[in-house]
């Protein structure tokens, strides 16, 4: 730590703390802020621990923080001051120019946000702008930045004025831990199968990573399903932007949502693992309350939701398919098997043990626990193209469910075969009566003999059919057909 100035003279002038943890841009910096008449440096540092220290001693006016330091974003230290000294306004000084870094840096608690590429000029209005009780977004920043950011900053120095923060906010605030104890952050994983999905998955990833990482150690999974557009592309340029939390995975061809899913959970390696649409129909803003929700000894919460943007056709099925799940997997009946989930790192492992070809991850869950939880959620419209639900799918899927997953087909056909007995004791005894008694009119025999043969062997074509289902499956298993065949995976891990 290094304290430049400390004579009465600079008194009446408004002291600057300033942490980077570079000499040279610090040294730069301090020229230039130390020329002005109402500001002066009080202190520099190069880390957290001598920001703090500085911030106990000196008692500075403002902080003027770079948001890279030492190999690590700025945001925990951000947290620390907001919470042992909020008094010190803090502006955040970085190169980032994109929107996630600067919401993120505000999330966390910053005041102000300017870039490193700004004039010098700005720079210093920035600081007198935040010392003075304001907020400031650097002119990079914000015009891209969302309304509620600004609303937000403008009420946050005083929280008696602070405005509710819309339900569309990607902004949320949490107190940082108590003074004292170590910052752990839980492991997050969120796996997403992406499908025809170009339009949407980059920004889906940005608000993940903005909403998230100051709370999570944060590995995003994307696991793109043999897209006919560029979404794969895509992916990859995701995870060259954000080497450290985004992995990507393209199959090598087109396998499913379900199959794609487990290929990304066989490399999830969180506390918790987040499921979850490429759509944006799921806000990255309701994640935290499914994890918070599931920390509570849950080992999956499903969502339910305020109110549902789904096309008809695919409302109807979802109705159809927790109908029989009900029947069949013995779900509770008022549970909503929703794609939207988290899941514990036991019930991953469980997961993942499945090797089947044809994978139903509900009902994979159904059979391993019953520690399920369930909070409220919203549910978005769909921003861009259609749903690849089909109708066709949607039979599959109940297919895969009942035959794959349940005896509920067998045990149908014992109750269909109970009732066949019951009418065919019925028709013995009435038969047997008719001979007994005079004057009762047998029905005639043809008439009888077509309507058995027609009703046994319609009975007997189905029963046939669902054991030859359960041998099919059988047979696949045996000889080990994938899951998922990996064209490629991009991941890094320091």
């Amino acid at each position: 730590m290094n304290i430049p100035e400390s004579s009465s003279a600079s008194d009446h002038r408004k002291r600057v703390l300033l942490v980077d943890d570079h000499p040279i841009v610090r040294m730069g910096l301090a020229n230039i802020i130390n020329q002005e008449t109402d500001l002066y440096i009080c202190a520099e540092a190069d880390g957290e621990r001598t920001a703090l220290a500085a911030v106990q001693s000196q008692r500075p006016d403002i902080a003027v923080v770079d948001w890279s330091l030492q190999g690590r974003d700025a945001a925990e230290l951000i947290g620390l001051l907001r919470q042992r000294h909020p008094q010190v306004p803090i502006l955040v000084l970085s190169m980032h120019d994109e929107l996630f870094y600067a919401e993120r840096a505000l999330r966390a608690g910053a005041h102000g946000y300017i870039m490193k590429q700004e004039a010098t000029e700005n720079v210093i209005a920035a600081i007198r702008c935040v010392v003075s009780g304001h907020s400031y977004l650097s002119s990079r920043m914000a015009h891209i930045t969302h309304e509620s950011t600004h609303e937000w900053l403008e009420g946050r120095r005083n929280p008696q004025k602070l405005p509710a923060i819309p339900d569309t906010s990607i902004l949320e605030t949490q107190p940082p831990p108590p003074a004292g104890e170590p910052v752990k952050k839980l492991r997050l994983s969120i796996v997403i199968p992406v499908y025809n999905s170009e339009q949407t998955i980059e920004r889906l990833c940005g608000h993940l990573l903005a909403e998230l990482t100051p709370w999570y150690l944060l590995q995003i999974i994307l696991v793109d399903d043999n897209s006919s557009d560029r979404s794969a592309a895509i992916c990859q340029q995701v995870h060259v932007k954000h080497p450290e939390e985004v992995d990507c995975v393209v199959l090598s061809r087109n396998f499913g949502e379900h199959n794609a899913v487990m290929a990304g959970l066989n490399f999830a390696d969180g506390d918790y693992c987040v499921i979850m649409d490429d759509d944006f129909q799921n806000p990255p803003s309701e994640v935290r309350k499914l994890v918070q929700e599931a920390a509570k000894g849950h080992d999956v919460v499903y969502v339910r939701y305020e109110a549902k943007y789904h096309a008809p056709l695919r409302n109807l099925g979802s109705r159809l398919h927790n109908w029989m799940a009900t029947r069949a997997l013995r779900k509770p009946p008022e549970l909503y098997l929703s794609s939207f989930k988290v899941i514990s790192r036991f019930l991953l492992q469980e997961i993942v043990r499945y090797t089947g070809p044809n994978p139903y991850i509900d009902a994979i869950i159904l059979r391993t626990t019953r520690k399920i939880g369930v909070v409220t959620t919203r549910h978005e419209p769909r921003r861009e193209g259609k749903s690849g639900y089909t109708l066709g799918k949607l039979v599959s899927l109940w297919a895969n469910m009942a035959v794959a997953f349940s005896l509920f087909p067998l045990r149908l056909m014992v109750g269909l075969g109970f009732i066949m007995l019951v009418v065919g004791t019925g028709f013995g005894v009435y038969t047997l009566v008719a001979l007994l008694v005079p004057g009762w009119q047998d029905p005639d025999a043809l008439e009888r003999l077509n309507a058995t043969n027609w009703f046994f062997r319609g009975i007997t074509l189905v029963a046939v059919g669902v054991v030859g289902e359960y041998v099919g499956r059988t047979y696949m298993h045996l000889t080990r057909e994938p899951q998922f065949i990996i064209r490629s995976i991009t991941r890094h891990r320091s």
